[in-house]
């Protein structure tokens, strides 16, 4: 049983790593923030916080 709940965890875990995955990619895209909160189901404030901290790693 133990197994299967770490596997169940794993499995969110990376859903949800390749949400922000996606965030970020969309970012660098250009696609604004509300659109790709909208679409990935991460709240709006983690999404500009991802497109402040990429306007940091360009300027």
């Amino acid at each position: 049983m133990e197994w299967e709940r770490q596997k169940a965890y794993e499995f969110k875990r990376g859903k949800e790593e390749a949400k922000v995955e996606d965030a970020r990619n969309l970012l660098a895209k250009g696609i604004n923030p509300e659109i790709i909160a909208e679409c990935t189901g991460l709240p709006l404030e983690t999404v500009q916080q991802f497109a402040e901290e990429l306007a940091v790693v360009k300027a």
